[in-house]
Formats: C-alpha cells, sequence, structure tokens
C-alpha cells in the first residue's frame, strides 16, 4: 500500500501559506505577489495531477500495464493534495467575486 503523504503535504502547504501571509501582513511581500506565487503552484499542480490522471486513465483503459504505475499514481495524488488546498486559498480569495455572480443573477 502506498503512503501518499497526506499529512506532512499538508502540513508544508499550510505552514507556508502562513509564512506567506505574514510576509504580506509585515509589508515583506505585496499581495500580489502572494496570489502569484499560491496561482503558479494551483497551475504546476493543475498540470501535473491532470495530465498524470489522463495518462494513467488511458493505461486503465488500454489495460496498458507498466513498472512504473505505482509511482505514477502516487505523484498524482500527492500533486492533487496539493491542488486541493491551494484550491481551497484560491476559493477564500475570490468568493466575493463568486459571491457577487450569485446575487447578480437572483
Amino acid at each position: 500500500m502506498n503512503n501518499y503523504l497526506t499529512f506532512p503535504i499538508s502540513a508544508i502547504i499550510l505552514i507556508s501559506y502562513f509564512v506567506s501571509f505574514i510576509l504580506v501582513k509585515n509589508k515583506k511581500i505585496s499581495p500580489v505577489v502572494q496570489c502569484r506565487f499560491w496561482n503558479i503552484i494551483l497551475l504546476i499542480s493543475f498540470l501535473i495531477s491532470g495530465m498524470l490522471g489522463l495518462v494513467l486513465a488511458v493505461f486503465i483503459d488500454l489495460k496498458l500495464s507498466i513498472m512504473w504505475y505505482r509511482q505514477l499514481l502516487s505523484l498524482h495524488v500527492k500533486t492533487g493534495t496539493v491542488m486541493a488546498l491551494v484550491s481551497i486559498f484560491h476559493l477564500f480569495w475570490h468568493l466575493p467575486y463568486y459571491l457577487s455572480l450569485i446575487k447578480k443573477k437572483k
């Protein structure tokens, strides 16, 4: 059974976010730099997780067996964990925008 390192990855991401938050509050970096950094992390984790997900799906559909399947699956899950956590930050940063879309439709 694979160990996907969910808790260590989550801890690293959360600690990194809070460090970036403190840097913004102490005016060491701007909110734009912080947002840009996390958007890049979100993009990279999406690309890796998404592409690996597609590759793994094709291997399964074609009933192909590769010796490094478990390593690809593990990397897919780990980057998916990063993507999910960063997506939560992204959601909260843009929540006013999303709420404004709902209010305009009513």
